[in-house]
């Protein structure tokens, strides 16, 4: 990749103590081995990176990562997570480059990744998705995977990139909706999803067998709530994509979900996933774009990344432009010690926007005009805590890396080793 971001203006100087490696890729998990070395397993399915799993490994906590090599997983590898019982556990989808099936699967490794364990289905079924950070294991047990449907037809290259979507109306296609800015001259798309018909809700599947059968909770998860968060149906349905999931203190289990109203919208588990509250709107400003989400091993706390954002800076085109993070210490009831991880040039490098009223749809103007010459976006955001380290993956984009969803695969990948005091201090 192109040294096309060392001198930008929009980049936030990277922390004293972090460092950062390029290109290492977003998806998949990170543990520590017991010899004490870091293993990075990620890719294997179409969803992701190709047919063919891939390992590093780090020596050194993450400072430098060694050359990929061929990860003997039977499955693509879309996470990957230490289980209470020692083992690792990975899901993903099927490996055949051609499989048409959506289907996810489970593996147990019990010797640090070397042999694995004779796959089981977690979900057969058309048009569902995982994330980051899909799969985690409660205090008690049972494991819980979140999974998302998004309904929307088929995809097909927009603008030369990677995908759009192509929908069953000739008069509302992809490329024709989006919101388009000025960048040199030159007319590119800058948001794309909240102009074209989609929905989406959330489902959760469950196990208590250590993965060899899953459940799912009745029904699936969107948002029925009025301009003021009231669940009463006032501000009709509204979409719930890309779950992140953490256990709480109190052993609850908080869901926080991408939606189009200017919030992260969550739901709540107080029986470990079988069942879920009425969606409501967080107190967490928020671009439709994903977080990401987890529990911090030795306080129970809680630690997000996302694109916190307010309303007027997602109508002016900005609605990956700052990816924040913040604590939570009762269970995600309120929110602290807020930073900002980068932020586009355009915008004010600010540490907490507050929650806005109305809560209704939220998108970029059709056109947002001239962009800055540092306009840029960072977004699906990947952490994993290794002691007293977090490891946060995400990608960042400009119009030379191509812009927002249609060209994902342009984007810059970024990895930097945190010490976990950072978020606090």
């Amino acid at each position: 990749m192109p040294d096309r971001f060392r001198d930008r203006v929009f980049r936030k100087a990277v922390p004293a103590g972090v460092i950062e490696t390029i290109g290492i890729g977003t998806d998949g998990g990170i543990v520590r081995l017991t010899d004490g070395s870091l293993l990075l397993a990620q890719g294997g399915s179409a969803a992701w990176s190709g047919a063919q799993v891939l390992a590093r490994y780090s020596h050194n906590d993450g400072q430098t990562w060694e050359t990929p090599t061929p990860f003997p997983a039977p499955i693509g590898v879309g996470g990957m997570i230490r289980l209470h019982s020692g083992a690792l556990a990975a899901y993903g989808n099927a490996l055949e480059a051609n499989a048409d099936s959506r289907s996810a699967f489970f593996s147990k490794s019990l010797d640090d990744g070397r042999t694995w364990s004779e796959p089981s289905v977690i979900y057969d079924y058309p048009n569902l998705t995982h994330l980051f950070h899909s799969l985690i294991q409660l205090k008690s047990g049972r494991l819980l995977f979140a999974v998302y449907w998004e309904g929307f037809d088929a995809w097909e290259p927009v603008n030369g990139g990677a995908g759009g979507v192509l929908g069953v109306h000739p008069e509302l296609q992809y490329a024709d909706v989006c919101t388009y800015g000025t960048w040199r001259g030159e007319r590119y798309a800058v948001e794309g999803h909240g102009h074209a018909p989609e929905m989406g809700m959330t489902l959760v599947y469950r196990s208590d067998d250590d993965g060899a059968t899953w459940q799912k909770h009745p029904g699936g998860l969107m948002g029925w709530f009025d301009s003021e968060g009231v669940v009463n149906g006032n501000g009709g349905q509204t979409g719930c994509y890309e779950p992140t999931l953490a256990e709480t203190r109190d052993g609850h289990v908080l869901l926080l979900m991408r939606s189009t109203v200017g919030r992260l919208v969550q739901s709540v588990s107080i029986d470990e996933g079988e069942h879920w509250t009425a969606v409501k709107p967080s107190d967490l400003p928020s671009s439709e774009s994903p977080g990401v989400l987890v529990s911090v091993p030795e306080t129970d706390d809680l630690l997000i990344i996302w694109n916190q954002v307010s309303r007027e800076e997602i109508r002016r085109g900005y609605r990956r432009g700052r990816l924040s993070s913040a604590i939570s210490r009762d269970g995600g009831h309120s929110w602290e010690q807020f930073k900002t991880l980068e932020v586009s040039e355009g915008l004010e490098d600010l540490e907490r926007i507050p929650p806005e009223y109305p809560l209704q749809m939220v998108r970029a103007r059709d056109d947002v005009g001239p962009l800055p010459e540092g306009w840029a976006f960072f977004h699906y955001p990947n952490i994993d805590i290794v002691d007293d380290l977090v490891i946060v993956r995400y990608s960042r984009g400009t119009p030379l890396l191509g812009v927002a969803e249609q060209n994902l695969h342009l984007d810059e990948t970024v990895l930097r080793v945190y010490p976990i005091a950072w978020f606090y201090a």
